[in-house]
């Protein structure tokens, strides 16, 4: 998002085929019970080792562990700017809810100083992921065309292998769950909290992000566009890295 002036111008349990772990999947121990007179039941009892914590992160969904080799989970927070050149704005960007198996991703995008009337500006975004869910790099809405599409992409390095075939027919980018590179599309749906405002003076989110996660950097870069916005605004972000956890006690 940005301003319509200088910086928007205006004019199933298991994992699935891509390796995804399933989403909560129960650890099931089978084990007998006593009558209750104390004598046993006569079933056989299976005991299973526990699990390892290696075992349980491989068994969970991205949204609940947030591992070394990536920073996509819920409650997972990213800072850095937004710049088209000659301004530059500072933004967060917190996780809302993540969910790679599915795939779904959902935050607030915070950007400070864009306008008078909301110095801080908090829009709801919610993404696509490419090569997942139905999603690939033809975004084909949102005023995208398929030279959008490789113009904004291609400022991508990882992308480039795929520039001359992304468009074909008998292409198909399907993401896994050991690939470096996660592209997403990220597309502000309304301001935070107040969800029945539609305009804003000097600000604009009508556009998108074209969006590339770093799993080995911790960091996101993205690109901004819409029809009637500055071409290329840049997105820069790096994870803020936690360092504590909510802690609850049941009484």
């Amino acid at each position: 998002e940005g301003d319509n002036t200088d910086y928007h111008s205006s004019n199933e349990q298991g994992a699935d085929e891509d390796g995804w772990p399933a989403y909560d999947e129960e650890l099931q121990f089978a084990m007998d019970s006593d009558d209750d007179d104390g004598e046993a039941s006569g079933a056989e009892v299976s005991c299973e080792p526990l699990p390892t914590p290696e075992q349980l992160i491989e068994t969970q969904s991205w949204s609940t562990w947030p591992t070394p080799c990536h920073d996509l989970y819920s409650g997972s927070r990213f800072s850095g700017t937004q710049s088209n050149g000659t301004r530059s704005y500072i933004v967060t960007v917190s996780l809302k809810y993540v969910d790679m198996g599915v795939p779904e991703l959902c935050g607030h995008f915070t950007i400070c100083g864009l306008t008078s009337e909301l110095p801080k500006l908090t829009t709801f975004f919610d993404a696509q992921i490419v090569g997942a869910g139905g999603h690939s790099f033809i975004t084909n809405q949102w005023d995208a065309s398929i030279d959008t599409d490789r113009t904004h992409w291609d400022f991508f390095a990882a992308f480039r292998p795929y520039r001359n075939r992304f468009d074909s027919r008998d292409f198909a980018y399907r993401l896994t769950s050991s690939d470096r590179y996660v592209f997403m599309r990220w597309k502000e749906r309304f301001v935070v909290p107040n969800y029945k405002l539609s305009r804003i003076n000097g600000a604009s989110y009508e556009g998108f992000y074209y969006a590339c996660y770093d799993r080995e950097e911790g960091s996101i870069t993205g690109y901004y566009f819409h029809k009637d916005s500055d071409h290329y605004q840049c997105l820069k972000l790096s994870h803020m890295r936690q360092t504590s956890f909510s802690h609850f006690e049941l009484a």
